[in-house]
């Protein structure tokens, strides 16, 4: 049987199925989710236009997934999230009846594309999506760097000027930083402009600490980097400190901008015991991302796929 997501009721449920499915493909890197992070989804602004399932087996719930949907493309797109199952249940058809749930939703809210993702392990959710149409348009990957394993000879630009911000506390922080990820991010071929109550919501998760660096020429801001880290970090296996976001914009890179920030991110992560620091990047990033990363130290971990399906 399929319903709807109830606020109030199935929320522990939704916590198991999340940590037992994450922890087949993620091992003892997985950071479990907990109270707090589905706290933060519900509050998030795409809560309200997504229509979370569950899926129950004699009044058990044993998967769920999370139709969203875009308004601001036209025509909209739809996305899947949160696509969780009992891991013995994988395969079955309890993975395919919330999928095509999920579809018919997306399709009666307008939606003229779905775009879903998997890690390049998850076997079964890769031939699961291929088998309803969908196709791989991307790629992107998971990068990690240890501290101690920066690159030798780095030319941060020691011009430009570094200023830490708190755009939760100060509203014109936000604005720049909102300007900033909307200028620098312009190329990626599936750009929108981000609203600011999206930055916002990006950074409330109560469960972290975030570190958010302005970079300034000539008094003008040109960068940003937004690094994250567990507020439980000691309690964790594998101490990971998060490059979230990064961006400088287009007229002022190559001189040393991304570096300055990304040298100032990892050090703050490490500060706070972080073991490791990880990034993402689309393969095919406009900007070259991938190979500044690689420059930098950093090598992949694992893929990601991005499909798409057309409604």
């Amino acid at each position: 049987m399929l319903r709807p997501f109830e606020e109030g009721r199935d929320e522990e449920a939704w916590l198991e199925l999340a940590n037992a499915y994450l922890a087949r493909y993620y091992g003892p890197e997985l950071e479990p989710l907990d109270e707090e992070d589905i706290n933060w989804m519900k509050k998030c602004p795409w809560w309200e236009n997504s229509r979370p399932l569950v899926a129950e087996l004699g009044g058990e719930p044993v998967g769920t997934i999370t139709p969203w949907v875009d308004r601001c493309y036209e025509p909209p797109r739809g996305y899947l999230w949160s696509f969780f199952v009992k891991p013995e249940l994988e395969g079955s058809e309890v993975d395919r009846a919330l999928l095509k749930e999920a579809l018919s939703w997306l399709a009666s809210e307008g939606a003229g594309s779905v775009r879903a993702s998997a890690r390049d392990n998850m076997k079964a959710r890769i031939e699961l999506l291929l088998s309803e149409g969908f196709r791989v348009v991307r790629s992107w990957s998971v990068m990690r760097l240890r501290p101690g394993e920066l690159a030798k000879g780095l030319r941060p630009n020691e011009q430009v000027e570094l200023r830490r911000a708190h755009p939760l506390s100060n509203e014109e922080d936000l604005r720049v930083l909102n300007a900033l990820h909307n200028d620098a991010f312009s190329e990626d071929p599936d750009f929108r402009p981000e609203t600011l109550e999206e930055t916002r919501s990006w950074l409330e998760h109560e469960g972290y600490e975030d570190f958010v660096l302005l970079a300034f020429s000539s008094g003008r801001p040109v960068g940003f980097v937004v690094a994250t880290v567990s507020k439980e970090l000691e309690s964790l296996s594998f101490k990971r400190g998060i490059i979230y976001e990064i961006g400088v914009s287009a007229p002022f890179r190559r001189r040393g901008i991304g570096t300055a920030l990304m040298l100032a991110a990892i050090g703050w992560l490490a500060s706070k015991g972080a073991e490791v620091i990880e990034l993402s990047t689309d393969d095919d990033n406009p900007t070259g991302a991938p190979a500044f990363y690689a420059r930098l130290g950093f090598k992949r971990a694992y893929r990601g796929l991005l499909f798409l399906k057309e409604l």
